[in-house]
């Protein structure tokens, strides 16, 4: 989609991030000269209605909110069959990011980042809207340290009657609340037991419960209690201990009953005033004036301090003095300013000369180019990149064609590649637990196959591919096989058949040849006289069939025929 015009007014520019059912594009308004991040339903989705319409209510959803914390919705549209949502874009990292490179986190510094999440969902909850996926990669992080909170895409509208649907469970299971893990109505207490999971994690480095699989994840949440965070972090104080407790309480009377209510408390520990909405007085705006008369009275009576034994005339020399020496610095100050200002315009400046396209290009190559200009090039960081080939440049700042100095820099981000993740194991799992596993794991659940199995119970994951344990692209899809269980069949008649035809078809049949044994008759030799498993008979694949086929006395005979080895011999009238 890169280079296409949306809606005749939306540039895509470059694919900056990947969800399970949308891509995010940034993107260039024509109209308005700004730069925005353009989500995009992924085309398999864009025929299915239901998931039309998902689409559509996230975008809805959140273009009801208009608060600092939360990430500002400016459009919905479709064209051409791509449906989209227009949004804010956010210059910065995600707070998983920020977790993973300095967690644990500065004190002061993770309850400021909790208290904007609060704000931001005490916003949603008074417009009847729950997020029920509040986690740290859905936080971003602006450059000035303000929070944003993003992706309300599973979000719904809080009806009249209830919060939301008996048995739907949506969120990331290391952040579920118990009442999300067990699938029963969650309301807003769910998003700030979720709060309370980031914020333990923000000031320990570690989520509040691991596992070795999604679902042993949530069964703590719903049964244990988490490592106490003071024993994590030995130090914290108290009252940062108690909002920690009382967010990720299991018994929802002893959660926080609000947003706000979490909000007080975050704000009491970072030493900061009580919210306005709890003032003792609140005075409406008003214009002070001073009493009349009262600036011309002061004026009249200005006084200044003489002593009564000192001549007037000494009092008017010292002023005189005073003066002098005051036009005196004046002077001095303005002639260093004069040969400043002058020294500056007689140097000569660096010509300006046009940023060149470096983009593409390896490090070398690109400080080479740039050097025709008088430029340098430097690092800023290293990025994954899913089209530019590791070590070449993704991104340049200035952009190119536009002017600079020479002798300046130009400020690039290199590829790293592709990035690469292990293919988690999958074997035994549920179709829903697979998924789960790989969207931790960062991948995609592929094309679904069944297949039968006498060993893995129906509906659960026989094997995979790719295999587990091999390292493949971040976002790459996994193909499952699941089992529909033991497979049976009707037994064929295969009496008066030759032996080598039907051995020849069994597997076809899903059947094995076992035991043969040969009789004396006056049938050809080799044909089949009797079988076991009975003709008719409904018997599972895999079954091992025993024949009884028409054989002559004696050794040469069986040599001669070719069946030498293929049978037990019976001798006349055993049978």
């Amino acid at each position: 989609m890169i280079g296409q015009l949306l809606g005749n007014r939306y540039r895509i520019l470059e694919l900056i991030g990947e969800g399970g059912m949308a891509l995010v594009y940034k993107a260039e308004c024509v109209l308005l000269q700004r730069t925005v991040a353009v989500k995009v339903l992924r085309p398999q989705y864009s025929s299915d209605k239901e998931f039309v319409t998902r689409f559509r209510r996230e975008a809805q959803a959140a273009a009801s909110l208009s608060h600092p914390n939360v990430v500002n919705i400016y459009d919905v549209g479709e064209d051409a069959g791509v449906h989209y949502i227009v949004m804010e874009l956010i210059e910065g990292d995600n707070l998983k990011s920020l977790i993973r490179k300095e967690a644990p986190l500065p004190v002061n510094q993770a309850l400021r980042i909790a208290l904007q999440i609060c704000e931001a969902l005490r916003h949603a909850h008074d417009h009847n809207i729950i997020h029920r996926d509040i986690k740290p990669h859905n936080i971003l992080l602006t450059g000035d340290g303000r929070v944003k909170v993003t992706d309300f895409g599973i979000a719904r509208a809080i009806s009249a009657g209830g919060f939301t649907q008996t048995g739907v469970v949506m969120g990331s299971v290391q952040y579920f609340s118990p009442e999300q893990a067990k699938g029963s109505p969650v309301g807003p207490q769910s998003d700030l037991y979720a709060l309370g999971c980031v914020l333990y994690e923000m000031l320990t480095g570690e989520v509040p419960f691991n596992g070795e699989s999604p679902i042993a994840i949530a069964l703590k949440h719903i049964q244990e209690k988490p490592l106490p965070v003071q024993e994590v972090r030995p130090g914290l104080p108290p009252g940062v201990v108690r909002i920690i407790e009382k967010a990720m309480a299991k018994d929802l009377e002893e959660r926080y009953p609000s947003a706000w209510s979490m909000i007080i408390d975050l704000r009491t520990a970072l030493g900061l005033e009580g919210p306005e909405e709890e003032r003792g007085e609140d005075y409406p705006t008003q214009i002070l004036t001073a009493p009349v008369g009262v600036g011309e009275e002061r004026e009249g009576k200005k006084e200044y301090p003489r002593f009564p034994d000192e001549p007037e005339e000494a009092e008017e020399e010292g002023a005189k003095k005073a003066r002098s020496w005051a036009w005196l610095v004046i002077t001095v100050f303005a002639a260093l300013l004069l040969f400043g200002v002058s020294f500056l315009f007689f140097i000569p400046s660096q010509p300006v000369t046009r940023v060149p396209d470096i983009t593409g290009l390896t490090l070398v190559e690109a400080k080479n180019q740039a050097a025709e200009y008088g430029l340098g090039v430097k690092t800023v960081r290293h990025d994954y990149s899913e089209t530019v080939p590791l070590g070449h440049i993704i991104t340049q700042d200035p952009k190119p064609g536009r002017s600079l100095r020479r002798g300046r820099e130009i400020e690039v981000v290199l590829s790293r590649g592709k990035e690469m993740v292990v293919v988690p194991d999958l074997s035994g799992k549920t179709r829903i637990e697979a998924e789960i596993i790989l969207e931790d794991a960062r991948l995609k659940l592929g094309d679904i196959y069944h297949e039968p199995s006498s060993e893995v119970p129906r509906g659960l994951v026989v094997r995979q591919k790719p295999a587990p344990n091999l390292q493949i692209e971040r976002g790459a899809t996994v193909d499952l096989y699941l089992s529909r269980g033991q497979d049976y069949v009707e037994m064929p008649n295969f009496i008066g058949r030759p032996l080598v035809e039907v051995q020849a078809e069994l597997a076809s049949l899903g059947l094995v040849s076992n035991l043969v044994t040969e009789k004396y008759s006056v049938y050809p030799r080799g044909q089949i006289l009797d079988h076991q498993p009975a003709p008719g008979s409904i018997v599972p694949v895999g079954t091992p069939v025993n024949f009884v086929v028409s054989g002559t006395p004696g050794r040469n005979n069986r040599e001669d025929a070719g069946l030498d080895g293929l049978y037990e011999e019976e001798e006349p009238g055993d049978f």
